[in-house]
């Protein structure tokens, strides 16, 4: 059966729609996570190294990963937190594979949470929220491929890329933390930094297509 999520509801008295439950009160995800900012970088470098690592092996070529500061005034105070980017370039893969490589970056970042002995079922449901920007780009190609959800039900859809997502990052562990340990100190790798590191190719780009 799969996994339908959790409601909870929000600051603004909205709900929110989760596969981590969320806090029973909460103001924003940065406060939820409570992490020392050096901390969070790690976690972040961690996240962005997921996502190349699951890039190379589904062929999916990396230009480069970086990772940014950003300082916020939440309703709730001041809040910092280390955003990451992984740039790829044009793509001639399965959907489920763009799938994979976007939900990677979470799980990687969820077993970093884990190993690091820093999980609780406040800070999963932070770091999924953390991760919102790859699971909008995720519902924009399933709407493509699927007509008739809301946005919960292709969200419920891309969940089905996590067992995929964790098995991969579990296989390459070792690559995704010497990609992130490579990216954590500067926040920036080109795309064959990232990809030495990891032990893996970086896939060619392919041409544009000729029209």
């Amino acid at each position: 059966m799969m996994h339908t999520g959790f409601l909870g509801t929000g600051p603004d008295g909205r709900l929110v729609h989760s596969f981590h439950p969320a806090p029973a009160v909460w103001c924003c995800a940065s406060h939820v996570l409570a992490l020392p900012l050096e901390t969070d970088r790690q976690g972040a470098a961690v996240h962005e190294a997921g996502h190349a690592v699951a890039a190379f092996v589904a062929g999916i070529h990396v230009i480069g990963v970086t990772l940014a500061t950003e300082r916020a005034q939440q309703p709730c105070g001041p809040a910092a937190a280390v955003s990451g980017v992984t740039d790829i370039g044009r793509m001639e893969v399965p959907v489920d594979g763009y799938l994979t490589m976007l939900a990677a970056g979470e799980a990687a970042h969820q077993r970093w949470l884990r190993e690091s002995g820093l999980h609780t079922p406040a800070r999963a449901w932070a770091v999924e929220r953390g991760a919102l920007d790859d699971t909008g780009k995720a519902v924009d190609v399933l709407r493509e491929q699927v007509s008739g959800l809301d946005d919960t039900g292709y969200r419920q859809l891309f969940w089905r890329s996590r067992p995929a997502a964790e098995a991969l990052v579990n296989a390459h562990w070792g690559g995704v933390l010497a990609v992130a340990a490579g990216l954590a100190g500067p926040g920036r790798l080109s795309g064959g930094e990232a990809s030495a590191l990891a032990g893996l190719p970086n896939p060619p780009e392919p041409a544009p297509v000729q029209r």
